[in-house]
């Protein structure tokens, strides 16, 4: 996915090189997400275990992918109409979570409302507007039920927002269609509450440029939509027939030219690193190429890196980060940041900071699965 290397304009490394083992690490990862599908059974108990697990590795963000899969799943306790026919009625993962993220320290994104449909075929403006109209209601319910609580950091909007769905399939599916009916009502309902705002695109390589990626976003954040944070999916792990979404020497070209659209903006550009392997098999990747995926995307801009999922991980997925990914201050990089003022930018903080950046070899590292 990654291996091109690019030296952005924003950063100026300097680079602790000295004597990591073939199962040293890349970057720490910061988050992971929880789409809830084995989570949502557990007792409270093992949430809290879970989270002191993730806090110890760095892992302090937590995307709760879903409020609701309409007709499957509720994972929060809605009154709310709509919701009321789901089939698993395990409504209590946002409360575990939100206790456990207190004994933590950890941080909570909420997922909204996905009613089940992929975007293969593009939703119409009505369709948006029904998707908006329902999403808006949720995230009235979540804050009328945990507004006052200061571990959740925002709303992560679940849909996923690809460049080719929304390239004139239709004369209606447009990038500003997508924004006006959908992206911006959602995005100014949740940040009017003081609740940060994050999405997670995905590509395929197959089937664009980084060029044509680069002016979507641009389309988009142009249009008015300006979430808080674009968390773009590396794609390192899916594929269709065969067909890799992502290639490990050329993932980087697509990553810096989203960072480069969020820049324009003063949105802050993360990745959603995929974990598992392209095989089906559903397991976690070996830690060559997750050190590879996590060297690119910092060498991208990302200020974040987030994976996905906890269910790839597991305990088994968790207990080979606890081994290969264990935090060690002391090979802290200082990576200075520049940035240009811009008085629309809603993150910053101080001009220079430190973060923490670890290296093995990095993009070169050549891996086969």
């Amino acid at each position: 996915m990654f291996v091109t290397r690019y030296i952005p304009r924003c950063l100026s490394f300097a680079l602790a090189l000295s004597g990591f083992s073939a199962d040293a690490v890349a970057a720490n990862l910061d988050g992971v997400f929880d789409a809830g599908w084995t989570t949502a059974y557990q007792s409270a108990d093992s949430i809290n275990h879970m989270h002191k697990r993730l806090h110890a590795l760095g892992m302090e963000q937590v995307v709760l992918q879903y409020a609701a899969v309409e007709k499957t799943h509720l994972y929060y306790p809605s009154q709310l109409d709509f919701l009321q026919n789901t089939q698993y009625k395990n409504n209590q993962l946002f409360p575990k979570s939100i206790e456990a993220a207190k004994t933590t320290g950890n941080k909570l994104w909420f997922g909204l409302y996905y009613n089940g449909e992929n975007w293969y075929t593009p939703p119409t403006v009505s369709q948006l507007d029904t998707l908006a109209s329902r999403n808006l209601k949720v995230i009235d319910e979540l804050y009328a039920l945990y507004g006052n609580e200061t571990v959740i950091e925002g709303v992560y909007i679940p849909q996923e927002i690809v460049r080719y769905y929304w390239d004139g399939l239709r004369a209606d599916a447009t990038a500003v269609a997508l924004a006006t009916h959908f992206l911006i009502p959602v995005t100014r309902a949740a940040q009017a509450k003081g609740w940060k705002v994050m999405t997670a695109p995905f590509y395929n390589q197959n089937l664009e440029t980084p060029e044509k990626l680069q002016v979507f976003f641009e389309q988009l954040f142009e249009a008015g939509f300006k979430p808080d944070v674009i968390a773009v999916q590396d794609g390192i792990g899916a594929s269709d027939a065969g067909k890799v979404h992502a290639d490990i020497s050329t993932v980087g070209n697509y990553e810096h030219a989203v960072a480069k659209a969020c820049s324009q903006y003063g949105i802050e550009f993360w990745v959603d690193m995929e974990l598992f392997r392209t095989d089906d098999s559903h397991a976690l990747a070996d830690n060559a190429r997750l050190s590879a995926q996590l060297d690119t995307a910092r060498t991208a801009g990302a200020s974040k890196v987030i994976a996905y999922d906890l269910a790839v991980l597991g305990n088994a997925g968790l207990d080979s980060l606890e081994k290969w990914f264990a935090r060690d201050s002391s090979q802290a990089t200082f990576i200075k940041i520049r940035r240009t003022p811009n008085k629309s930018q809603k993150f910053g903080g101080p001009r220079h900071k430190e973060i923490r950046y670890y290296k093995l070899n990095g993009a070169r590292v050549k891996t086969s699965e």
